[in-house]
């Protein structure tokens, strides 16, 4: 069995690399004649171009590999099968679960490495993509990029008022803390000209501290630097201007448990989340039904191999984004919306399968 593992493995990885690099180069040639017109008119320097499509490879990669692993062991069996080689592994003994079994679990040490790309890669390289487009395309103001404008952000028994905000230098202009008590009375307010962010702590410049006692009256300090522990940090900030590629399951995670606490509709927020998880799946069960239907006999050879397995992926990915639509809408929970599609078409390998080992 090992010698037998160790040729799945290689003709497996052959394939998929292969799928892999070709999937890549043709969606960035799509990309770049789709593109490249709106950076020659923004005059963007040729370098920056090819940094926006180099950044824009992790994401696509991570997209690219539940289909490059579908086609890849429906490619790999189908040869196998082609030379009579099931055939004779079947003559000897040896069941169809122990012979692909390698295959299942490569298929999920792929979905963990996709898991841990969208985690640690894509969402700097989405960041970084996103904003030379912003930016250097469609001219959009720096500051937007990097600065959030005249936020009303809640925190943890306070509300902020924040003018401008740089997230490079962690700096903000403009700033008033508003803090309440447990039946939302408003007990304290802070204003001050700029706070920086340095080690854990809130540097504060040219402002003022105001009580309100529990008879309404009020009390001013006024101060030229203050420094003041908050529980808010600036990747809270950061976060309300990024893209759901752009952040992290644990980012996300902590983003839609604030945006429920605080009462708002955080159901694309709980769809994106379970998105994160479901997806590197895809491989998993992309792989269950692609053994048994690689081990069909079939007319038209590798070509049409190909072919099945894109049309398998589109029907797929159709039925991933329908069922995500639906979450969105209220019409499924959040949960089942992003699991749909994986369950549905676990359910079918299985059943294919089955009836492949009778």
């Amino acid at each position: 069995m090992k010698i037998i593992t160790r040729y799945l493995y290689k003709e497996f990885f052959t394939f998929f690399f292969i799928s892999l690099i070709t999937f890549l180069i043709i969606y960035l040639v799509i990309e770049f004649f789709g593109k490249i017109d709106n950076f020659l008119e923004a005059h963007v320097p040729l370098k920056v171009v090819f940094s926006f499509f180099i950044y824009q490879i992790p994401f696509v990669v991570q997209q690219m590999i539940p289909v490059s692993v579908l086609i890849s062991v429906m490619l790999t069996l189908g040869i196998m099968n082609k030379h009579n080689e099931i055939l004779a592994m079947k003559n000897c003994g040896i069941s169809l679960f122990s012979l692909f079994s390698p295959l299942i679990l490569i298929s999920i040490f792929i979905g963990v490495g996709s898991f841990f790309l969208s985690e640690s890669i894509v969402p700097i390289t989405s960041s970084v993509a996103n904003n030379i487009w912003n930016i250097q395309v469609e001219k959009k103001n720096p500051q937007g990029a990097y600065k959030l404008s005249h936020l009303w952000y809640r925190g943890k028994g306070s509300i902020y008022q924040i003018r401008s905000y740089d997230s490079r230098k962690s700096i903000i202009e403009g700033l008033s803390i508003f803090f309440f008590d447990k039946d939302f009375k408003l007990i304290k307010r802070i204003d001050a000209r700029r706070a920086k962010w340095i080690k854990g702590i809130w540097y504060l410049n040219d402002g003022f501290i105001q009580k309100i006692e529990p008879d309404g009256s009020r009390k001013t300090i006024r101060f030229s630097n203050h420094t003041i522990q908050l529980p808010e940090t600036p990747q809270d900030f950061e976060r309300t201007m990024k893209a759901p590629e752009e952040m992290s399951f644990w980012e996300l995670r902590k983003y839609t448990r604030k945006i429920r606490e605080e009462g708002y509709d955080s159901t694309r927020c709980q769809v994106d989340l379970h998105n994160k998880i479901a997806f590197p799946f895809i491989s998993l069960v992309l792989i269950i039904v692609g053994i048994p239907l690689g081990l069909r006999k079939k007319k038209g050879g590798v070509p049409f191999g190909i072919t099945i397995g894109i049309g398998i992926s589109f029907l797929y990915l159709l039925t991933f984004g329908l069922s995500r639509s639906l979450a969105l809408s209220g019409a499924l929970p959040p949960i089942f919306g992003a699991w749909l599609a994986n369950l549905l078409f676990l359910l079918f390998g299985i059943y294919l399968m089955l009836a492949e080992e009778r």
